[in-house]
């Protein structure tokens, strides 16, 4: 990967949507997407793959979020447990982010956190 100093203009072709979970993001990176004819990565759909590309000693919270169900992620937990044991928020997988958005062909793609996918080969 590149070094941070050298990534701000390899990335120029990214928009980045940020923000908490049911704030819309999926949907303002979907409709702008569809818009705009960007393509969509979504980082939602990459985290298998991302558990895939690690082992559980580089990424301890990834590879225990994606072996947990669904009540066991969204309603065994109390909000502050999600919060201090959520990959992303940790910063794990973040420079898979990046390498996957590097791949990307250099048209706009839009980033958020649920729904799409940018080729990445």
């Amino acid at each position: 990967m590149a070094t941070p100093a050298k990534l701000p203009p390899r990335l120029q072709h990214v928009y980045w949507i940020g923000g908490g979970s049911g704030a819309g993001k999926s949907t303002i990176a979907r409709r702008l997407a569809d818009h705009y004819g960007w393509r969509l990565y979504a980082t939602d759909d990459v985290m298998r793959d991302h558990a895939g590309r690690t082992t559980p000693g580089e990424a301890p919270l990834l590879h225990q979020f994606m072996s947990m169900d669904m009540d066991e992620r969204w309603v065994n937990r109390s909000p502050h447990v999600m919060l201090e044991t959520f990959h992303w928020f940790r910063g794990e997988g973040f420079g898979l982010i990046i390498e996957d958005l590097l791949r990307c062909p250099r048209s706009p793609a839009s980033s958020s956190r649920a729904s799409g996918s940018c080729p990445t080969s």
